[in-house]
């Protein structure tokens, strides 16, 4: 082989090693990009990893629902659990804010008013963070000031109209009790309500709707309102004290599903009929609350909420993608909350019975990926009439 055509195959090797290196590294460098854009998020949730605690299913939903929303818009999240305890859901977060690589955003939950010396750490350590489900109010808001002010960092909060949901369970409640007629027209309507606790700002709004109701209905009188701890076991332990001391009582309304639950297990323990001469309604859309909607044992389950932290993953995506919600607000409340009745269980069980939220395609939500959205569209009713994958 002559030295000329030596040099220009030792050329065309050099140049094809040339271009294999710069493909590579393109690819390389294309993949890296990729992953620096994907978003990191942490959710610090307050309930139970597992589903069957006295306290329901609520926080398993939250996380399902997130999980669904966060596969559609290639959002890596992860999951903490506190164990309803709201000084590990602290030392949790801590932990996590101390990270060699910590996220990119941190979701939290005022739960028992602890979300304020998180949300002071995670601004200190440059972690942008998120408030769903329960936000800072009264006197908490004097100090902690809108976000985006104090806290550079916190940059909003979502939360569901609970006012709105206790007020619906209520209403559809009393309405439900007077059409059964088991009463005389002239008839005062017992009430007792039995709430999850004295201090975490669901739990006051919800009470807060309850009696919102009662004032529209002048022969329907609330006799007391009875912290439960969101608990099944503690609401059937207090019924059978209520039921001597209110031995007329027409209805119990519940905070949640667990608690109207272990009510109307008290109840039918004590020889009362639910839904027959003593009517009850919760919150949440757990399984079994669901059920007894369909047995007609509650009247009604209010519930979507948990939809809330997914809802907050789509606002996360488009703020990270240069859409900024501040347009709509940074304290943001959203209605989210859905009734489920005998008239729309049967419908709602045939589409998402299987609890698997990942038929829904959570892009649609998106105001960056769909542009012409001029308004989130995030209540629990948008689902019943969505398309699913």
């Amino acid at each position: 082989m002559s030295r000329v055509k030596t040099a220009l195959l030792h050329q065309k090797t050099a140049m094809r090693r040339f271009f294999y290196s710069v493909v590579v590294w393109s690819l390389f460098l294309f993949a890296a990009a990729a992953s620096a854009e994907e978003l990191r998020v942490v959710f610090i949730n307050p309930g139970f990893s597992d589903k069957d605690n006295p306290t329901g299913g609520f926080w398993n939903s939250v996380s399902a629902f997130m999980t669904a929303a966060a596969a559609d818009l290639d959002i890596d999240l992860e999951i903490v659990y506190c164990d309803r305890n709201h000084i590990k859901m602290r030392r949790m977060a801590e932990q996590v804010l101390l990270r060699h690589s910590p996220p990119d955003y941190l979701v939290v939950v005022n739960e028992k008013l602890s979300a304020e010396p998180i949300v002071a750490a995670a601004d200190k350590a440059g972690v942008k963070t998120f408030v769903i489900l329960n936000r800072f109010e009264d006197e908490q808001y004097q100090k902690m000031g809108p976000p985006r002010s104090k806290y550079k960092h916190w940059i909003g909060s979502l939360i569901p109209d609970n006012r709105f949901a206790g007020y619906r369970i209520a209403a559809l409640m009393i309405d439900r009790m007077i059409q059964a007629g088991i009463r005389d027209p002239d008839h005062r309507y017992q009430i007792v309500g039995f709430s999850g606790d004295y201090i975490t700002q669901a739990s006051i709004e919800r009470v807060e709707g309850l009696k919102q109701a009662v004032a529209e209905y002048p022969n329907v009188d609330l006799a007391q309102v009875v912290p439960c701890n969101w608990s099944k076991d503690e609401a059937r332990q207090k019924m059978p004290e209520i039921l001597k001391r209110y031995p007329e009582i027409d209805a119990v309304w519940g905070a949640n599903d667990p608690i109207a639950i272990g009510a109307i297990e008290g109840a039918a323990a004590a020889g009362r009929k639910p839904g027959k001469d003593i009517f009850f309604g919760g919150l949440n859309w757990d399984p079994p609350g669901l059920a007894k909607v369909q047995s007609k044992e509650m009247v009604t389950s209010v519930g979507g909420h948990f939809m809330t932290g997914g809802w907050a993953l789509v606002l996360l995506y488009d703020y990270h993608h240069g859409h900024d919600f501040a347009d709509a607000g940074t304290r943001l409340r959203y209605k989210i909350f859905g009734a489920l009745h005998s008239d729309n269980i049967d419908r709602f069980l045939r589409k998402f019975g299987d609890r698997n939220w990942d038929k829904i395609d959570f892009t649609t939500y998106s105001m960056v990926l769909n542009p012409n959205l001029r308004f989130y569209h995030f209540e629990a009713e948008s689902l019943m009439e969505a398309d699913i994958h």
